[in-house]
Order: structure tokens, then sequence, then C-alpha cells
């Protein structure tokens, strides 16, 4: 479970931090006391806090962090050692994610500027949070309070598992790997699927729904947009288990969240675990999958829309067209990319994804593929025209995705949905716009 923060642990954290800086400005193996500080640092110190103290109080302590840390974090990159600039935001992020599932944000008013309806539902608007940001459904609450039109919950594993744990500062602190790219707007990470297991996740989606009575939809249904939120999960098999249990996992998810769910997303492109099967082996896990589906409809009352992620779309229109004939639903399009020196980055942050990935791996994800996923999402998109599924078969663009203009050039690619996570975070972060009016300045036409 995460641990119980206090301000006494947030204070440790903050003089570590500091210490680790001093370290490496000064060049030596310790930080000097506290008393031989000047007082112009002690004042500048009580100034800061007391302007963290006010600016949180509008907007919570972890978006004002967040908007602090955007202004701080090319400099940071500059001055530390990748191993510590690495360190320093992958043991942080968990905490940060808990802070922003408790964070009280004052709902968006009753106005959503471009809903649409796909999967046989009705979204009050056509972007959503992807898979990965809210592994556990803690950030339900805050996503739709914020007026995004749908959420991904996920990617769940049939029972908990902590992903991948990289032992950092010479094995002095074990976590999950993950960094931002400041100078390129991207980000890495090798989380490998962290999960508390699908249980809890359920639990956390039923307690949401519960609270605002909002319901898995029904064809034909007719709601008000406040109540047109649908709720994906993502599900994956579990990294630790073989083929068989892997498989079994995933059905037995599957039948778990079919109730809760308004749409099921299968992740066939993490590229931080081991896939296993080869082209027959996919197919026979999307026939059992549709087949789980299928038997529930009659106990549901409901057809459970089913969408594919996948890391690279191929060739659309075969993929498509094999998809659409197991039943599928959907094409979620794409997941992070590991082909680094195909995208162009600056140095610093080239020099800085080769430091990473030679430790750790990963998929790189945010404003560095935006190109790919766009282009990659318009063949899917075109193949479906071609194909004469348009209405029956969905394209969900997700990769790259930051601002307006990007919402407007990916409609026009084509897609009917979009996720985004590192954009998001990106969205967050600008001091320029309140966030309640995130979602409605990105997606208003």
């Amino acid at each position: 479970m995460m641990p119980r923060w206090t301000n006494r642990h947030l204070l440790q954290v903050l003089s570590i931090r500091q210490c680790s800086t001093g370290t490496v400005a000064a060049g030596v193996n310790s930080c000097k006391p506290r008393h031989r500080y000047p007082l112009w640092f002690a004042l500048a110190g009580a100034g800061g806090a007391a302007g963290l103290a006010v600016a949180s109080r509008r907007d919570g302590l972890a978006l004002t962090l967040a908007r602090a840390d955007s202004q701080f974090r090319p400099g940071l990159a500059s001055v530390l050692p990748h191993s510590v600039f690495v360190w320093l935001y992958s043991a942080s992020r968990s905490i940060y994610l808990s802070m922003l599932a408790s964070t009280g944000v004052t709902a968006v008013p009753h106005d959503y500027p471009c809903p649409c309806t796909a999967l046989g539902m009705t979204f009050r608007s056509d972007l959503g949070n992807a898979a990965g940001l809210d592994k556990d459904g803690r950030l339900l609450e805050f996503n739709f309070a914020l007026g995004a039109g749908f959420a991904v919950v996920g990617t769940v594993l049939s029972e908990p598992h902590t992903g991948n744990v990289f032992r950092m500062l010479g094995g002095l602190w074990p976590c999950n790997a993950w960094t931002p790219l400041p100078s390129s707007g991207g980000a890495l990470n090798s989380l490998g699927l962290p999960s508390y297991g699908v249980n809890e996740a359920l639990r956390n989606i039923e307690a949401f729904r519960t609270k605002h009575g909002i319901q898995p939809a029904r064809s034909g249904e007719e709601r008000s947009l406040d109540s047109c939120f649908p709720i994906g999960v993502s599900i994956m098999g579990h990294p630790a288990h073989d083929e068989k249990r892997k498989l079994e996992g995933v059905l037995d998810c599957v039948r778990k969240a079919a109730p809760l769910a308004d749409f099921i997303e299968i992740n066939e492109s993490c590229p931080n675990v081991k896939h296993g099967g080869d082209a027959g082996g996919l197919t026979d896990r999307l026939r059992a999958v549709v087949a789980v589906r299928d038997e529930l409809q009659s106990t549901l009352l409901r057809r459970v829309p089913i969408l594919v992620k996948l890391g690279d779309v191929g060739d659309a229109e075969a993929t498509i067209r094999f998809l659409a004939e197991l039943g599928i639903d959907g094409l979620v399009a794409v997941n992070t990319q590991r082909d680094y020196q195909s995208f162009s980055l600056p140095d610093g942050d080239r020099k800085l994804l080769d430091y990473y990935t030679s430790q750790y791996g990963g998929g790189l994800s945010g404003r560095p593929i935006k190109q790919r996923a766009l282009e990659q999402a318009r063949a899917a998109s075109m193949a479906v025209r071609n194909q004469g599924r348009r209405g029956k078969f969905v394209v969900v663009h997700v990769g790259g995705l930051e601002d307006a203009e990007d919402i407007r050039n990916s409609r026009s690619a084509g897609p009917e949905l979009r996720q985004w996570y590192t954009g998001f975070m990106h969205g967050l972060a600008d001091s320029k716009c309140a966030p309640c009016d995130l979602y409605r300045s990105v997606t208003q036409a």
C-alpha cells in the first residue's frame, strides 16, 4: 500500500533534495550545517514557503508543485547527474499522483463544447485520460470534476503486481522508473504495470458510480451531459504468469469488470513487459475475450464494447479487418514507442534518453511521438472508412496530444475519440489555464 505521508516526511524529502543539489553545486560529499546558511537564504526560504502556501490554498498542493516544477525542471536536468534526476522523478511520481487524487477541484460549469456519440453511448467530450494515468481508479473523482469526456482505469491485472522495480542511487532506493524529457515535452517510463489488482480498481469504480449515480450506459438511454461519463477498464495478462495463467487472468478480469465498465480496453502493447504469443496467439486471446463478453451479454442486458490497444498499427487495412472480424469494436493507437533513434530530440534530452534507456529500457511518450501517432490514427480511420465500418468500428487516437490544435488535427484525421496522458500533465502544470478550464479549452471547436 502507499505510505502515509505527513508534513514531517515531506520536510525530510525536501531536505534530502536540498542537500543533494547543494552537494552537486559544491562538489562535496556532505551538506553544510544549517546554522552556516546566511540570513538571506533563510528569508528567501520563508518567502518561498509563504508563496507556496498561498498558491496551494487556491489550486491545491499537487497542482502548485506541478507548476513550480515545470519552471525548474529544465534547470534541474542541466545541473543534476542523470542518475539523480531520474531518481528524483521516479521516487516522487506515485506520491504526486496520490496528492493529485486528493486534490479538490471545483466542478466545471454545465457546458460541454463538443459532446459526441461513439460505441453506442454519449460522451460529454471526445477527450479522456489514457490508461496508465489512473491505474486503480483513485483519480476518477478528479478527472470527472475537471470535465473529462471519459476515463480509462488501469491497466489492471488479475493480481497485485509491483511492476519493474529498479534499485537507484547505488542500490539504495527501489522504485519504478519514470522521467520527463524537459526540453522536448516527452517522457520515458519503465513502470512495468504496477497494479493493486483488478478488485481494488473495481471497488473504486463502484464507489465513484454510487456517489454520483452514474451507472454503465445502455443503448438508447437518454442522459444529461453531466452524467455522460463513460469509464473504460484497461486489462492485460499478469507479467509474472505463464501464458496459460495470463489468459485465465485476462478472462477473469473481463468477467469482473464487465458489470461496472462502459467499455473494456485490452492492452496488447505495453513495451515494458514480456508479451507472449505470435499472431495466432493473439487471435486465440482475442477470440476468448470476445466469447466471454458475448456470454455476459444476456446477463448484463447490454453488450460491452471491446477495444484493443496497439503500439503499432502496421498495415492498417489488414489490422482493422482482422480486429473487426473477430468481433472487436475499436482500436486504440498508439502506445509508447521504443525505436528511440527515429525521433528527433534536443541534445540534452537525447543524452538523458540514452542514459535512461541504457539503464531501464522503457517507452517514449508525449510530444516527440505526436506525428507518428497522428499518422497511424489517420491510417486506421481511413481503413475503417474504406471497409464501410464507420459507426461500427471506432478508432481512438492517443500519443502526443497536448493542446487545442492537436485536438483539431486529430479530429480532421478521423478518429472518434482521443486519449492523453503526458500532454494532460503538461496542461495541469500550465499556470495560464485554471484546472477547471483545461478540458474545455482544448476540446472546444
